[in-house]
């Protein structure tokens, strides 16, 4: 899902011929090796841990959150592998963390050649991306293809609209203002929530020739983030909002397969032990599991290394997820069962095998219950996978964003569609298999 020089990658092969220690001199497998080997070669400009940009002045630490702190208004875009007629800027604002707390946050904005006109300027769309890591490297401003490429940002760009792409506190900034280590709060969608709100704000001050009006939309991490923004909205309602877009959403990490919460409840327990400083990750996870979860954090890689690094292991304890805390924290991050501001629109493939579309069904129809005038409509897809779901019906949530801009009014209650395939199952490919490279030579282009 992300671009790829050939010949760094090889290159950087090469430089992991000898074991990779840790600094608890722990030994990552080859597959680990060799997913941390292709990650470094999707990073535009080395790491971030290097680059000044990801970096803030100790003058910020007051700023209010919503502030612009830096702005790149016109980024090398030779060092992405962009869609052509796309031009790029990055910038810094300040978010809130989950307790309130100022925190930094980088972001980009993807631009169209010809954008679309609202009448108070180009319209916006605020792009949630979906789990791409934890760690400050896992920014998908730094990545070469935004993270999401043509399955989101690409094409809403190139159907004119002006995208907004937060990256989420604590990845690309990896200190605020003090010098601490910003921990980002993963699957804690109401932080997200404000990291997403934010940083439209700031690119608007950034950019006054942006619309007020704006629709967010996001996939996984982000459709959770996209759901738990309208949650916000519900209550602390910002102007110009014009309704959300969750696709294949998190909505209750704890109901997931067994196997894939263990691997989240790792991913979690940072979060929970931000928000419940008595919790103790050693109090859910094996000594594989804290010593995996150390070594994750030391090495910072996006998913497909973390999941290498943390496959094969026993992660959890019996009953994890009947701890405590862990429960107040998926009751408080929860997507479902909470008012929203409407319209929202709600995706998902019934052939996702990462996140299982009963859970989100479960989420809006428990919504709708308790809220049965509230605008949601609800859009099942026959056959398509967890990626699939942004790829399968593009087309539909397209409309849904222009009708927004259009003004035209969503009908109130729950509205329920099933999408089917015109052409057997077995004939679509239903995952991906392959990703955007940079050209080195002229004949790469096909």
């Amino acid at each position: 899902m992300h671009s790829l020089s050939v010949a760094l990658f090889l290159e950087a092969i090469i430089s992991l011929t000898s074991p990779v220690l840790a600094a608890n001199n722990t030994t990552l497998s080859s597959s680990t090796q060799a997913a941390l080997a292709f990650e470094r070669t999707l990073w535009a400009n080395g790491s971030v841990l290097d680059d000044p940009w990801y970096s803030i002045e100790e003058s910020t630490a007051s700023a209010s959150a919503g502030t612009l702190l830096k702005l790149e208004k016109n980024t090398n875009t030779s060092l992405y592998t962009l869609p052509p007629a796309t031009a790029l800027s990055r910038f810094v604002y300040q978010s809130k963390t989950f307790n309130g707390s100022l925190v930094p946050a980088s972001a980009y904005i993807l631009w169209p050649h010809t954008a679309r006109s609202a009448s108070d300027g180009y319209q916006v769309v605020a792009w949630a991306h979906g789990t791409s890591g934890s760690g400050p490297n896992c920014a998908p401003s730094h990545v070469k293809t935004l993270w999401n490429h043509y399955f989101a940002p690409f094409q809403l760009a190139l159907q004119g609209y002006v995208v907004v792409g937060t990256d989420y506190a604590g990845l690309g900034i990896s200190k605020d203002a003090s010098g601490k280590d910003i921990i980002h709060e993963y699957l804690t969608g109401p932080s997200q929530a404000s990291d997403i709100f934010y940083s439209v704000e700031a690119a608007q001050t950034a950019f006054p020739e942006l619309s007020k009006s704006f629709v967010i939309a996001g996939h996984s991490q982000g459709g959770g983030a996209a759901w738990a923004a309208a949650q916000r909205q519900a209550i602390e309602p910002v102007d110009g909002y014009l309704g959300a877009i969750a696709i294949s959403p998190v909505t209750n990490f704890i109901n997931l397969a067994d196997q894939l919460s263990s691997l989240v409840a790792v991913a979690v327990a940072p979060s929970i032990q931000i928000m419940f400083p008595n919790f103790n990750v050693s109090d859910i996870l094996t000594p594989d599991g804290v010593e995996r979860l150390a070594l994750s954090q030391q090495i910072g890689g996006d998913t497909a290394t973390t999941v290498s690094l943390l496959k094969g292991y026993q992660l959890t304890k019996p009953g994890w997820e009947n701890n405590p805390f862990v429960q107040n924290y998926q009751n408080i991050v929860e997507n479902g069962g909470k008012a929203i501001s409407a319209p929202l629109l709600v995706i998902h493939g019934e052939a996702d095998v990462t996140l299982g579309y009963n859970l989100t069904t479960a989420a809006v129809e428990k919504t709708a219950k308790l809220y049965p005038e509230t605008s949601i409509e609800y859009v099942r897809v026959s056959g398509a996978s967890h990626i699939g779901g942004m790829t399968s019906c593009q087309w539909l949530w397209m409309d849904w964003i222009a009708q927004r801009f259009q003004g035209v009014p969503a009908e109130s209650g729950l509205t329920n569609k099933e999408l089917k395939a015109p052409m057997p199952g077995l004939s679509y490919q239903i995952n991906q298999n392959w990703w955007v490279a940079p050209v080195t030579a002229f004949y790469q282009t096909s």
